[in-house]
């Protein structure tokens, strides 16, 4: 995700996107923050990271408000007050935004918005529920009048919906022992370039409707237009992955 450090400090931020990538990208953001802004910054670390746990709304002991206290008090060391980033997940509360247990967290959050800045992790692969908890989030503060800004990363697909995609590009269909196959040579790191021109190859042969057979045709069709795609060792590569699915194909029926 691309930082803009161009925004005036105080920011507070919700990631949203992929999680693998948020905890790197919040820590660029406050790296840069600091050397922007050092004044801002007040205690034995810059920032730490917490997870908002989800309790349920019969449970009577919310104690995350308390947690976070004695977590932002050990990052305050000897000063009266933590100053700096707290990067939040907030994943465990996704299909819960309308709880009254986060409404009272985030009410929290605001009143101490003088300290405190905030990251805020949201994963996105379920958009519906990600985009509800933003809302929350960001309908509270902006009652109490706090900037917050929402850095989006788009959703990856998964070699499922990719490969689905490809199919309806080309206008192919194929059988699910195909559409599996596409998907580990996604999963090899085969280019989307070189899996939609295996398409347009094999359909032009045999038809529309792909099925393991033409796929193992191509595998014994050595003047393939595709290899000129493609390295020699990669292209040997392909052949070796068909071989090898080959010989495990055989053994269940087959439906295009």
């Amino acid at each position: 995700m691309r930082i803009n450090t161009l925004n005036n400090y105080p920011e507070n931020c919700i990631f949203l996107g992929n999680p693998d990538t948020q905890a790197a990208d919040a820590k660029l953001l406050i790296s840069q923050m600091k050397v922007l802004y050092p004044e801002k910054f007040e205690g034995n670390r810059d920032s730490f990271s917490f997870e908002l746990r989800y309790t349920a709304p019969f449970d009577k002991g919310f104690n995350e408000l308390k947690r976070l206290q004695g977590t932002a008090a050990e990052a305050a060391g000897r000063r009266n007050e933590f100053k700096g980033y707290i990067v939040l997940d907030m994943n465990s509360w996704l299909t819960h935004h309308d709880e009254e247990y986060l409404n009272k967290a985030l009410l929290f959050l605001s009143d101490m918005s003088d300290c405190w800045k905030y990251i805020f992790l949201v994963n996105n692969q379920n958009s519906k529920a990600a985009r509800e908890l933003v809302g929350r989030i960001l309908s509270v503060f902006f009652r109490g009048h706090i900037l917050c800004k929402v850095r989006e990363e788009p959703k990856k697909c998964s070699c499922r919906e990719r490969v689905n995609a490809l199919c309806k590009e080309e206008g192919v269909v194929c059988s699910t022992f195909v559409k599996e196959f596409l998907q580990e040579l996604l999963e090899m790191e085969f280019e989307e370039t070189i899996v939609s021109a295996l398409l347009s190859e094999i359909s032009r042969s045999a038809g529309k409707k792909i099925s393991r057979n033409a796929i193992v045709n191509f595998g014994n069709n050595r003047e393939s237009a595709i290899r000129y795609m493609m390295t020699p060792k990669e292209y040997e590569r392909l052949l070796a992955s068909i071989q090898k699915r080959k010989e495990h194909w055989y053994d269940g029926k087959e439906t295009v």
